[in-house]
């Protein structure tokens, strides 16, 4: 048998409040309506649910069960419902450790303060997110990825603290810090080219490598070394003159930050969120 919603709802508060008229009143109809729609429910399941007697009403013993359902039930859509508006209110930011780390993190206090509304949740990993709002921002190779989803493309250089370049000396080759992605389908960082375009051989540098971006940033802002990574993570760095470009001459690379769906384009907030980020980025 199927019930209308709206009888299921009058009969879950008219159980719950004990009174046809009190329901009435919860649910802006009239005594009559709530009666209406009662009297429909008991036909259409052939039994009574509620004992009437001088304007009172008790509940019968199928009307108890009915009730019990009705609340869980209506208590359950209600959850859901908060969940889903809660979640409308929050964007998940899923991206690699070093996006997020020496970009989005850094930046975000000034998004929030002008867009107050807007509940950001970073996350980190290699899989792309499949959240309510999400938005999952990854490196690629350029050359693959619609120009619709691009975020930047990568230029890279080698930078470090002030200090450690000032140590640097011909006796000693100094580190250098290189990625070697966990991804192996991804380009390749242009550290050849640079070596190229700024007149330098593998013989003066001393190579070590981390598997994130971030690892090398962080040996180079400790004055442990060099690192070669893009822009686009060094730029807060630099801009804060805690790293600085050993050349300035920076080179194009194979990668970039990208949006994989373009579904981000159908919700306000995501859309608010990609074009500041756009903005700030670039």
């Amino acid at each position: 048998m199927n019930a209308s919603l709206q009888a299921i709802k009058v009969f879950e508060a008219a159980a719950r409040l004990g009174s046809f008229k009190d329901a009435a009143e919860e649910l802006s109809i009239t005594p009559a309506g709530v009666s209406h729609h009662i009297s429909n429910l008991e036909n259409r399941l052939g039994v009574r649910l509620f004992n009437r007697k001088n304007r009172r009403v008790t509940l019968t013993s199928e009307g108890d069960q009915l009730s019990e359902a009705t609340t869980a039930g209506l208590q359950k859509i209600q959850t859901a419902l908060d969940n889903i508006k809660s979640d409308a209110s929050r964007l998940h930011v899923d991206t690699t450790s070093s996006f997020a780390a020496l970009v989005l993190i850094p930046l975000l206090h000034d998004f929030n303060k002008t867009n107050q509304n807007v509940d950001v949740e970073i996350s980190t990993g290699e899989v792309v997110a499949s959240k309510v709002n999400a938005l999952s921002i990854r490196l690629g190779d350029a050359g693959e990825v619609d120009e619709s989803n691009l975020l930047k493309k990568e230029r890279f250089n080698v930078y470090g603290s002030s200090p450690f370049i000032r140590s640097i000396n011909s006796d000693k080759p100094p580190i250098v810090y290189l990625t070697k992605w966990k991804n192996s389908k991804l380009p390749d960082s242009p550290w050849i080219s640079w070596l190229m375009e700024n007149g330098e051989s593998l013989q003066n540098f001393e190579i070590r490598y981390f598997d994130q971006e971030l690892y090398g940033v962080y040996e180079a802002i400790a004055g442990k070394g060099l690192v070669f990574c893009s822009e686009t993570l060094a730029s807060g760095f630099v801009k804060a003159k805690t790293l600085q470009p050993v050349s300035h001459q920076g080179v194009d690379s194979k990668l970039c930050y990208y949006i994989p769906s373009q579904s981000w384009q159908h919700s306000t907030k995501m859309q608010i969120f990609v074009d500041w980020l756009k903005s700030v980025i670039n």
